[in-house]
Parts: structure tokens; C-alpha cells; sequence
């Protein structure tokens, strides 16, 4: 056995030996507990026990479980959750209804439409809903994607942002007023994004209350939210319905 080159030469010493060598490595236990090693061989000395250390091991008497004993390492080597996949086909997924809010211009949206799209395929079928500003209805829907209005205007925030690129907005900006009206617009497109989570029909007019809807196919409540960044509300809303909220930006 490969393990009868560790000899103790007394108490709390160990060394381990060579075919060739008197000793390659030893070390001293010491009375704090704390093992002293001393190599006493060149790194390529030391390469070459190992892999004879290995081979040795490999080639004993037990070399049945041996055998046994590095497949099971090799499996454990491979995500359990992989090895489960190649052996059965994934069951298929529950339907959800996802909630993709996002606030921006037209270039942010149009990276969500082919995710949206994918989403709502077999063997997905999911329910998907883009909730964004009501100026990109028709971009959406003409994609054959469910829309949802959360308000907000995204050509006054385009001029907001180029106005006030920095941290802190000009002195221009709040002698005229932009600070509270962009408040205010926050403070509808948050109230549309929770709107969007819960609410049936395309949020364009009046709310939707359940008790109003005739077909129980309408209803919806997400069952998880798909975000960008700016869209604010989509932390509060995952954490009020006790859904998971995946973070997406498509820019660099």
C-alpha cells in the first residue's frame, strides 16, 4: 500500500518516504497544535512521489472500489442538476405571468420584444406583458405582445437627462420647475408599474378592478418581474407579491 511510506519516527512526527529517497517531507505536530512541514526534496521531486503516490493508490489490492471510488469523484466533479437533465427530459414549466417593466426610449424597449417573444413560445407559453410609456403601444402590440401603460413620457425624459447629465440638476432646471414635474412623473409611472403587476386590461384608461372583469383568462398577477434599472418601482413590487425580479440592461 501506498500509505505504508508514512512511518512516525515518535510522537507527533511524520514523514513520508520515497522509493528513492530517505525522506521526501516531513513535519512536527507542536504542542499548540500547529503542524510544521518541511519539504526536504526539489518541487520535482516532490511531482514525481505524488504521482507515483497516486498511482500506487490506484494500483492496490482494492482496486475494484478504487475503480468505484474515482468514478464517484468524477460525478461529483459534474453539477448534480446536469446529470439529472441528461438522464430524464425536464418536466414542462408552470405558465407564469411576467411583467417586463421598462422605462427609457425606443432603443431600450426593443431588446425586451425578442425576449418577450421567446418567453411566450413552446415549450415556454408564458403570459408576457410589457409595461412601458403608452407612446410605444403600438411598437409593442404590432410585435404580438401583450402591452400595459405605466405612463410617463419619454421624450420629456430624454430632455431631462441631456439637460441635467450630471448627479445633481442645473440651477436652470429647478428655477423652472422640471424637479417637481419630474417627481410627479415618477410618481406615475411607479404607480403604473405596481398597476401593471396586478391589473387586467392595457392601462390606458380607467382602472380595472377584478370584480369588473368578465373573463377570468384576463385577470393578471405577476408571477415574476423581468426590469431595467430606471423603471424604480421593480424592487417594491417583487418584494410586495413575494416574486422573484430578474435585472436586465442591455446597455454596456
Amino acid at each position: 500500500m501506498a500509505l505504508s511510506r508514512m512511518k512516525s519516527n515518535g510522537p507527533g512526527h511524520i514523514a513520508l518516504h520515497g522509493e528513492r529517497s530517505e525522506t521526501a517531507t516531513s513535519g512536527n505536530v507542536g504542542n499548540d497544535g500547529r503542524v510544521k512541514v518541511r519539504f526536504h526534496a526539489n518541487p520535482q521531486k516532490l511531482a514525481k512521489w505524488y504521482q507515483d503516490f497516486q498511482g500506487a493508490f490506484k494500483a492496490g489490492p482494492n482496486g475494484d472500489e478504487n475503480e468505484e471510488l474515482e468514478e464517484a469523484l468524477q460525478r461529483r466533479r459534474t453539477s448534480v442538476i446536469l446529470e439529472n437533465l441528461r438522464r430524464e427530459p425536464p418536466q414542462r414549466s408552470p405558465r407564469l405571468n411576467i411583467a417586463i417593466h421598462i422605462v427609457g426610449s425606443r432603443g431600450d424597449i426593443q431588446p425586451f420584444i425578442p425576449i418577450a417573444q421567446l418567453l411566450m413560445k413552446p415549450p415556454f407559453g408564458h403570459r408576457v406583458r410589457i409595461c412601458t410609456h403608452p407612446a410605444f403601444k403600438d411598437f409593442v402590440e404590432s410585435n404580438g405582445v401583450e402591452f400595459f401603460s405605466i405612463g410617463g413620457d419619454p421624450e420629456a425624459l430624454m430632455a431631462y437627462m441631456v439637460k441635467n447629465p450630471g448627479l445633481l440638476p442645473s440651477r436652470e432646471s429647478v428655477k423652472a420647475g422640471d424637479i417637481g414635474q419630474r417627481r410627479k412623473e415618477m410618481a406615475e409611472i411607479i404607480d403604473g408599474c405596481w398597476r401593471s403587476c396586478i391589473e387586467a386590461g392595457d392601462g390606458m384608461g380607467e382602472r380595472v378592478t377584478a370584480a369588473t372583469v368578465k373573463d377570468a383568462d384576463d385577470l393578471f398577477v405577476a408571477d415574476t418581474i423581468i426590469a431595467n434599472p430606471p423603471s424604480m418601482a421593480h424592487i417594491h413590487c417583487a418584494e410586495k407579491l413575494g416574486i422573484p425580479l430578474h435585472m436586465v440592461f442591455t446597455m454596456p
